[in-house]
């Protein structure tokens, strides 16, 4: 006896299709014709590219979603959702996660903008442990999941930009949570941290609702900006093992480092065993306009100052670190590096300036044109937008690298013709000197016209593009990481030549639909979709 003895109606063509997963008969088809007629038959149908317990990104994985409710269950046979596999999918209202599934991958979810209730089901302690990178970031309408406490890992922007999300209780096991992971959810009034986590990411809650927090007793780690909330009032460090709040400062327990200070602050008196200010500290700080540096510090992190409101940073006589020039500006005490730029209109930076700290030249357009001296290195201006909105910037004979980010608001870029390491052409693209590193690309240009010389893209290359469609020539060998992030990059060319892409070459690709690699998927390329939100959709092999 077989199947067709029992079943005698099925036709041929479907027989063939007919699986067997956990003692149920199942037909494995993404045809919405063979899908009704099995459902007649009271055959159960598989539509889903299921690879070792993954489900992997594919056209099919919403054609057993109830069109009436918006809702789909996974199912029990997945262990993990794959990359992108649900990423920018419209109808999906509701999904439900049996209990045997323990990942939800990077990109799983991303920008699901009709996606509004996650349930993720946990039965006798088993469940989903681990949430990547922007799984369910930009589901602008998620109003409601619930975290078990199996989670033990939540990743980078895992649900940055959901502005709806209102609630969350975070799971008792959790450990870390990552950069950006609940950033700009900006209704969210209420959330409680776990007693056992252990790590905050950089700006892991920034911009959040919340007027009020509790540290854990675990809490080691409090990243750059974790806690950049405008409307944060209070903090209460009463069970922390490892940080104080005094005077509306978050500090470290010994009170040697300043994390943070609260935006409502009006005036600062910095303690005097404070040695270290972190990146962000006063960042929301707009009610503050002056600062001293007082004695001991000896360390100060990137953005520190970079609100709008502040007018004035003295510096301690006694401070062997810092200092102060004519106009208030504060540098280092030997003058290298810039941290913070007070002049306007047509500025100069003085001679002996190396590098210039991140949120040094604020972004208020008071800054028409910028002049560096030829001291400056730029070896650690790799911080995203050190240049906010400049029309033209040359770039000095001593800078032996840039990278994209750190430039991409400037309009025009020139290299002094003496620099041995870069050159610019027509102040549209930036290349290493013997042409074969692409570094950057002018972001207006619809049309990008790459030399055939390039054979490493480097990474943030076409940062912020206006471009659609770009075409790699054939000399590519390597690509590097975010080489199209946050730009309208609909489509990308990879020839043949390639050797290398970078596991997140296409992070932050929010609008890349489409990537055509003249080559054949004979494994040599790995990694695939590097982080494409589209996941393996996108991926398109052309031998």
């Amino acid at each position: 006896m077989n199947i067709k003895t029992i079943i005698t109606d099925i036709n041929d063509k479907y027989f063939e299709k007919l699986e067997v997963i956990k003692g149920k008969l199942l037909i494995n088809t993404q045809d919405k014709t063979e899908i009704r007629v099995a459902q007649s038959l009271g055959i159960e149908v598989n539509p889903y590219d299921i690879r070792d317990g993954v489900l992997w990104s594919s056209s099919g994985n919403l054609l057993l979603m109830d069109e009436n409710t918006g809702s789909l269950t996974i199912p029990d046979s997945v262990t993990s959702i794959g990359e992108g596999a649900f990423s920018n999918l419209e109808g999906l209202k509701t999904i439900i996660i049996p209990p045997t599934v323990k990942r939800i991958e990077q990109n799983a979810f991303k920008n699901n903008t009709t996606l509004e209730n996650v349930i993720i089901q946990e039965r006798n302690g088993e469940g989903v442990e681990y949430i990547g990178g922007s799984a369910f970031e930009s589901c602008k309408n998620l109003k409601s999941i619930n975290l078990p406490d199996t989670i033990t890992y939540i990743g980078a922007s895992a649900f940055r930009f959901d502005s709806n999300l209102d609630n969350i209780k975070l799971p008792k096991n959790l450990r870390e949570l990552s950069q950006f992971a609940f950033g700009n959810c900006s209704s969210l009034k209420n959330i409680k941290l776990s007693e056992k986590l252990e790590f905050l990411g950089d700006q892991s809650l920034r911009s959040i609702g919340i007027t009020s927090l509790k540290l854990p007793a675990n809490l080691k780690t409090i990243g750059e900006g974790a806690l950049l909330i405008s409307t944060l009032q209070e903090i209460d460090t009463s069970e922390s093992n490892y940080f104080e709040f005094k005077n509306g400062i978050l500090y470290s327990k010994d009170l040697k480092t300043l994390v943070m200070a609260l935006s409502n602050v009006t005036s600062i008196n910095i303690e005097n065993s404070t040695e270290t200010i972190n990146a962000y500290a006063f960042r929301e700080c707009d009610r503050l306009s002056t600062i001293n540096i007082t004695e001991n510090i000896r360390s100060i992190g990137g953005l520190s100052f970079s609100n709008s409101a502040l007018k004035n940073i003295t510096v301690s006589s006694k401070n062997n670190y810092f200092m102060n020039d004519e106009n208030g500006n504060l540098y280092s005490k030997d003058g290298t590096i810039l941290y913070r730029l007070f002049d306007t209109g047509d500025v100069t930076i003085r001679n002996g300036v190396e590098n210039i700290e991140r949120g040094a030249l604020l972004d208020n357009g008071k800054i028409k044109t910028l002049t560096l001296p030829n001291s400056f290195i730029g070896d650690k201006t790799i911080e995203y937008q050190i240049f906010p909105g400049l029309d033209y910037l040359m770039i000095p004979k001593n800078v032996k690298t840039i990278a994209k980010h750190a430039y991409f608001r400037v309009k025009s870029i020139e290299v002094d013709e003496e620099n041995p390491y870069l050159k610019s052409i027509n102040n549209e693209y930036i290349l290493s000197k013997d042409g074969t590193e692409l570094y950057w690309v002018k972001s207006d240009l619809l049309e990008a016209n790459i030399p055939d010389t390039v054979e490493v893209i480097k990474e943030y290359a076409f940062y912020y593009s206006e471009a659609e469609e770009i075409k790699l020539p054939n000399s590519v060998k390597k690509i590097e990481t975010t080489i199209v992030g946050f730009s309208n990059v609909k489509k990308i060319e990879i020839p043949s030549s390639v050797q290398e892409i970078n596991s997140s070459a296409f992070s932050g690709a929010n609008s890349l639909k489409e990537v055509v690699i003249h080559k054949k998927n004979d494994g040599t390329l790995l990694g695939s979709p590097w982080e494409c939100i589209y996941g393996d959709r996108a991926i398109i092999w052309d031998n």
